[in-house]
């Protein structure tokens, strides 16, 4: 399964600790009216999660790959920092935080957060995981055609074990795109799934994805002030 690598502080047992209240001023208030920067969206996404640093796309795009997190929502910009980025994301059936900071020397700020996950710049652009996913991500708008959805989906729902690249390729029917590139675009769309751990190839195993009811608004909340 595609996994975020994160650090899971929540378990040690350490107390809770509240974080002090950022002011918004600390936060780039503009990034949210830039034009050219629309927000990030995926079929996860709840609505648009506005970030500051291009490497912050890469951890949402590496969520949206993640099938171990099922939905993902914007933290508000009053809550954000110059030093960290904060997403909210579902994942182990619950809320969680997840925190991505710079360096991994800061980690240990949100160790004792309640049901927080966090995880620094390194981990988010290791390789060969980031370069696959923006990859996957780069086939988003391929556009694919009513006949070649259901023959690649029919061919998963037949491999519960998974289908690689190189069969799925050979149900697409359409020369409107590479065929390689239509089977990446379910991926993009959430209907099926693929690991990230390794670089693309004919025996890449693809896995029909299972989609989870989104939670009720307003249920993806940190338990911090």
């Amino acid at each position: 399964m595609v996994r975020i690598r994160v650090s899971d502080r929540t378990r040690s047992g350490v107390a809770s600790m509240s974080l002090r209240p950022k002011s918004p001023a600390l936060f780039p208030a503009g990034i949210e009216k830039k034009p050219d920067r629309p927000g990030f969206r995926s079929f996860k996404t709840t609505s648009a999660v506005f970030y500051p640093q291009r490497w912050h796309r890469d951890l949402l795009i590496q969520a949206t790959l993640d099938p171990s997190i099922s939905f993902i929502e914007p933290v508000p910009a009053a809550r954000q920092s110059l030093d960290s980025f904060k997403v909210f994301i579902w994942f182990e059936g619950r809320s969680r935080l997840l925190v991505a900071v710079r360096n991994a020397i800061d980690l240990g700020v949100y160790a004792s957060l309640p049901d927080a996950l966090s995880l620094d710049r390194s981990t988010v652009l290791d390789e060969p995981r980031c370069s696959v996913a923006r990859q996957i991500w780069a086939t988003r708008t391929t556009q694919i055609s009513p006949g070649d959805r259901i023959r690649i989906l029919r061919e998963l729902s037949e491999s519960p074990g998974g289908a690689p690249l190189g069969r799925l390729i050979e149900c697409v029917r359409s020369n409107d795109a590479d065929p390689v590139d239509i089977v990446l675009a379910l991926v993009c769309s959430g209907q099926a799934e693929v690991e990230l751990g390794a670089h693309l190839a004919p025996d890449t195993p693809i896995r029909s994805a299972a989609r989870s009811q989104p939670p009720e608004r307003g249920t993806a909340r940190a338990t911090f002030v």
